[in-house]
């Protein structure tokens, strides 16, 4: 059998006696969640669920999928879900069966959250991290005025333009002690 044909042959249906219990041959991996996740809900990072309603095929994949809900309304989570219809695969139902089965599928998006970077101890903090952190609480003291907040991690584009900066400043530091090194003779005319 060719390569083509065992991709689309039916996969081999289980011994199930009595009605119809539908499991899962396939699921939506991570990847295809962000690829159907709505993308203006995903910049407002808004979570959603849907729950949509198909008829498992012969051949373990969903047919004729509607959306029975969604929220957040209007967010196109129910639109994603029917996207997303046709990533699962299920287990066929029996050849001879009168009709398709039907099954209800939830489907829940969760935008990812990632925690900021914070070292966990003083001696995992790098020394320009170190230097960043007490430069911004001097800076917090003098604008409020009062007691200090505990030191917050930079936004990671200004750690990288301050340590951009201390960098620069550190080579023309080098230069200028190299340079004094050589002194030169004053000309005479």
């Amino acid at each position: 059998m060719s390569a083509s044909k065992a991709l689309v042959a039916a996969p081999e249906r289980p011994a199930v006696m009595g009605r119809y219990k539908p499991d899962w041959l396939e699921k939506p991996t991570a990847d295809d969640m962000e690829w159907a996740y709505p993308a203006h809900a995903q910049r407002k990072e808004i979570d959603g669920k849907a729950v949509i309603n198909c008829k498992v095929g012969y051949d373990g994949l969903l047919r004729d999928c509607r959306i029975v809900s969604e929220a957040p309304a209007g967010e196109d989570f129910g639109v994603a879900a029917l996207a997303l219809s046709q990533k699962f695969r299920m287990i066929p139902p029996e050849a001879g069966a009168d009709s398709l089965p039907d099954v209800t599928i939830p489907v829940v998006f969760q935008v990812p959250r990632s925690e900021p970077f914070q070292p966990k101890t003083a001696g995992e903090a790098s020394p320009v991290f170190t230097l960043l952190q007490l430069f911004r609480v001097g800076l917090v003291k003098e604008e409020q005025r009062g007691p200090a907040k505990p030191p917050q991690p930079l936004p990671a584009h200004d750690q990288k333009v301050v340590a951009g900066i201390a960098a620069v400043a550190f080579v023309l530091l080098v230069a200028m002690v190299l340079g004094l090194g050589h002194r030169r003779k004053p000309r005479r005319p």
